[in-house]
């Protein structure tokens, strides 16, 4: 089982250009497990950030997972009801 890290995630708060960035590593990797620190991201933006790019993930990588790295474990008990399947909470 191939696993990649994303490291070069911005530093920045800005949600949008996290998920492009995410969304562009996901489009052009080669591994269907990935672990991704949004730690730095409030509750909402970091809701948002894996919604859509667990989403993404699995249109690319049906099989593959998404470990997230979170500030919070309230982000898992917003995003249980969503059923994502390939995501997993880590807590930072």
């Amino acid at each position: 089982m191939l696993q990649a890290k994303i490291q070069n995630i911005p530093t920045e708060k800005n949600p949008n250009k996290i998920l492009e960035n995410i969304k562009l590593t996901i489009r052009k990797s080669k591994y269907s497990n990935m672990t991704i620190d949004i730690s730095m991201l409030n509750i909402l933006d970091a809701s948002k950030v894996a919604t859509m790019a667990s989403t993404y993930h699995f249109l690319k990588f049906a099989q593959g997972s998404i470990n997230w790295i979170v500030g919070s474990k309230e982000i898992e008990k917003m995003l249980k009801p969503l059923n994502l399947g390939n995501s997993k909470f880590i807590l930072a």
